[in-house]
């Protein structure tokens, strides 16, 4: 329905129609007949600042060349209609509007569409199924392509309803589109898109892409009227090509939907501008139809690259140009198409999108993504790269190594006491500590040097360039810079560190042998006593892979019960040399390693956390021999060597009771411990050893007077033998006898006022075997007397022609074979 205004007795009026049907309506009588939500949009669409000869409206404030509302259209219910304006005529007519009049056109939208419909599915050309819905009766009108891609004829599903699709599709997509925030935005005018799934006649889903709007209201201004179309999806990929052929048929409706069109001329001018497109650039269509593309936008940036684009459009990729609309700046990316010259319609088509929000969210996922590589690359206490990032920096600059041909130093350090400053004073104070660490190690740091945190209280720096001197002059600055207090919270704390230093000076090396080296090398520091510095030395290497193969030996023999007992006899001298018992030594023969001694093994399975099972193994052992030696009517005393970590085991509360399962009797098993075990014994060692004890065993000290036992430590353990130390008895024939006599006539003296037994460990000279017999020692044990033996070997040579000796043998890891 064509429309106009005109200036009228009380001001400006509507003139609905044309000739004799005309119907004139005043300017609120006119907007009285729409929604009440779209008056406000209707008066925005005519209301504008005064121009001379235009009645008082200037379009080209107006929002568009076109708006949409809700109106009542005679007695039927609201619709939706589309008004446009259009140019006056050039010459007064009495079948239109006066000339310089602003005129226009109401379009119902329903109707129109409907005429759309029938139109497509008439001409076959569109993949999409349209329908319509009464929502008041719930009648539903579908196309019968919809039916036809649902396995229907077109004679069925007649007639047919809103519960019926219901009944059809998928629930969660109905609930879905019954939703409230469904339901609201259909109210008010949106156009609405979503995904359904209905069943085919023969039982499978398909699923439809739909678009719909509302486009009637009751008088009440309820929606009564849906019209939309679906898409089948399961046909996309079929109709591809259906839709490049059609794409130039359908660029008028392709129009309509969001996104900026331009059309320009041979000269850069604008033939064509759609509402979308004048939104973004700012303007009507009437104000820049004509105008040179360069005149209507303030590009910001991306001038150069667009008028470069449309200079020579062909092959371009798309451009992306920055304007300023709004006291904002907006992100658009522009699409250059070159026109059929036959078309007839311009040179050049420019599709503007506005990405300002996909723009300002992948610059956040950048951010993000980049925030994330430096989490994952670096540690967040303190802002330095970790062990992962400094392995990979490393191996570039071995790289460059090659071609550049400077040395790399690596150094490896690690602060002494700091699991005891977490321990004691909490891990916040730790972390603050660290930080201040952190920061004390990079003062001084030269160009090129990189700091990484590596561990808990374990950093790494690169040198590239530091020869050995450099590097361990710079090692040394960092020991010296620790001897500062940290001050922290009003509190000092003193921290030392332990520094390995490996370096690589020419090609061919790897970062990850390389930082091993100074691995190596700092654990070296801290076996040498800590807060010290060493440089990697092929010796030390070689002293770690020994170590790490004895390590896999002790895990071997566990795994495969590869450990024996060698015996070696012990003897009473107080009155003759008389065999009263024997030590049972662990020996250990790897297959790949040979014999390794227990002075080497025992020192690896305490660091690694093994002595426990060597003595879970050493029991077994001892008790498959005392069994076998009952079973042939022997008895032999059996005392087994313990660590004392083994009695601080939460698990080894029931020690007593281990060994009378494996077949230690307690009337001839002696325990024997370390004294440096057990100098300062905690509750659970000593609940043990008063469990050992109330069982019938006897409890022995080993190597004793090398620790720091107290007389009154001895008298309030339940003690009943000492075994003087080999070094004491080595020194009764060495530079200074008489101290080493004296020392060992103190022991003797001592055990007796306890009531103790002692006897000497590590005879080896005829010297050392008199002295000790003039002190008055009553037991021994040493080469000089016996060797440790094989099993067989020992039982051959004293055990051969005896029944049931009272022999006392002592067993375990403690005994290095003398």
């Amino acid at each position: 329905m064509p429309w106009h205004v005109q200036t009228g007795p009380l001001g400006p009026e509507v003139v609905l129609g044309r000739g004799s049907g005309a119907v004139t309506l005043a300017l609120e009588a006119f907007a009285a007949r729409f929604h009440p939500e779209d008056r406000a949009d209707l008066c925005r669409f005519l209301t504008a600042a005064p121009r001379p000869g235009r009645l008082g409206l200037d379009l080209a404030d107006a929002p568009g060349g076109a708006v949409l509302l809700r109106m009542r259209w005679g007695a039927e219910d609201e619709a939706f209609v589309l008004t446009n304006l259009e140019p006056a005529a050039s010459a007064a007519s009495a079948a239109g509007p006066p000339q310089g009049a602003v005129a226009g056109r109401l379009f119902r939208l329903d109707a129109a569409l409907h005429v759309a419909r029938h139109t497509l599915e008439c001409a076959g050309i569109t993949p999409t199924s349209c329908w319509s819905v009464d929502l008041r009766s719930g009648a539903l009108d579908v196309a019968p392509s919809w039916k036809a891609r649902l396995g229907y004829a077109p004679e069925e599903l007649e007639p047919f309803s809103h519960d019926d699709w219901a009944r059809m599709s998928h629930p969660e997509d109905v609930a879905g589109f019954e939703a409230p925030e469904m339901r609201a935005r259909l109210d008010r005018g949106e156009m609405v898109q979503y995904l359904s799934r209905s069943r085919h006649r023969l039982g499978h889903w398909v699923t439809f892409l739909s678009f719909c709007r509302a486009v009637r209201w009751d008088a009440m201004g309820e929606m009564s009227y849906l019209i939309g179309c679906d898409l089948d999806m399961t046909a996309v990929s079929t109709l591809e090509g259906e839709l490049a052929r059609e794409r130039d048929r359908l660029t008028t409706i392709l129009d309509a939907l969001p996104g900026g069109k331009i059309v320009l001329d041979a000269q850069d001018r604008v033939v064509f501008c759609n509402p979308a497109a004048c939104a973004l650039i700012g303007g009507g269509p009437v104000d820049l139809g004509g105008r040179l593309l360069a005149e209507l936008l303030t590009i910001e940036d991306g001038r150069a690259d667009l008028f470069a684009a449309i200079e020579d459009p062909e092959g371009n990729e798309p451009v992306r140009i920055r304007l300023r609309r709004g006291g904002r700046l907006r992100m658009l990316q522009v699409d250059l198409v070159v026109l059929p010259p036959d078309a007839g319609v311009g040179r050049l088509l420019l599709s503007l999108t506005d990405i300002t929000t996909l723009h300002e969210l992948r610059q956040q996922l950048e951010h993000s993504i980049e925030n994330a590589r430096f989490i994952a690359t670096h540690d967040l206490m303190t802002g330095l790269p970790d062990r992962y990032l400094m392995m990979r920096l490393l191996g570039e600059r071995l790289t460059h190594l090659d071609s550049e041909a400077r040395p790399m130093a690596v150094l490896c350090i690690d602060f002494d006491n700091f699991r005891l400053i977490n321990d004691t004073l909490g891990h916040e104070t730790a972390d603050q500590l660290i930080k201040s660490a952190a920061k004390r190690l990079e003062q001084g740091l030269p160009e090129g040097a990189l700091l990484a945190r590596t561990g808990e209280g374990d950093f790494v720096v690169l040198l590239p360039g530091a020869d050995a001197l450099a590097a361990e002059s710079r090692s040394w600055e960092i020991v010296r810079a620790f001897a500062r207090p940290m001050r922290l919270q009003r509190r000092q704390c003193f921290m030392t560190v332990s520094i390995g230093i490996a370096l690589q000076a020419g090609p061919g090396g790897s970062a990850e042998a390389l930082l091993r080296n100074a691995d190596m090398a700092m654990h070296k520091s801290k076996a040498r006593g800590r807060n010290t510095v060493t440089l990697f030395s092929p010796e030390i290497g070689a002293q770690f892979e020994r170590r790490t193969a004895v390590a896999q030996a002790l895990h071997r023999a566990l795994e495969e019960g590869s450990f024996e007992l060698h015996l070696q006899p012990k003897f009473a001298t107080s009155d003759g040399i008389r065999l009263i018992g024997a030590e049972a030594l662990l020996r250990l023969t790897d297959a790949e390693l040979g014999p390794i001694s227990p002075a080497e093994f025992i020192p690896v399975a305490e660091i690694d956390g093994l002595v426990s099972a060597i003595d879970l193994e050493v029991m077994r052992l001892a008790g498959a021999l005392m069994t076998g030696w009952a079973a042939r009517g022997i008895a032999l005393p059996l005392a087994v060597n313990l660590n004392a970590t083994t009695l601080d085991e939460p698990g080894h509360a029931d020690l007593a009771e281990r060994l009378l399962r494996v077949g230690l009797d307690p009337a001839l098993v002696t325990v024997e411990l370390t004294e440096t075990g057990f100098s300062a014994p905690g509750m659970r060692q000593q609940r043990n050893l008063e469990r050992l004890r109330d069982a019938g065993y006897k409890i022995a000290i080993d190597d004793f007077g090398t620790g720091q036992s107290a007389l009154g430590v001895l008298q309030s353990l339940p003690v009943a033998e000492i075994k003087i130390d080999r070094s004491f008895v080595r020194g009764l024939d060495g530079p200074e006898p008489g101290r080493a006599r004296a020392l060992v006539r103190a022991i003797l003296a001592m055990a007796g006022a306890l009531g103790l037994r002692a006897i000497a460990e590590g005879v080896e000279t005829e010297a050392q075997f008199s002295i000790l017999q003039d002190e008055g020692c009553p037991a021994m044990q040493g080469f000089l007397l016996g060797r440790p033996l094989a099993l067989r070997s020992f039982e051959a040579r004293y055990l051969a022609a005896m029944s049931r000796p009272q022999v006392a043998v002592a067993a375990g890891v403690g005994g290095s074979g003398a």
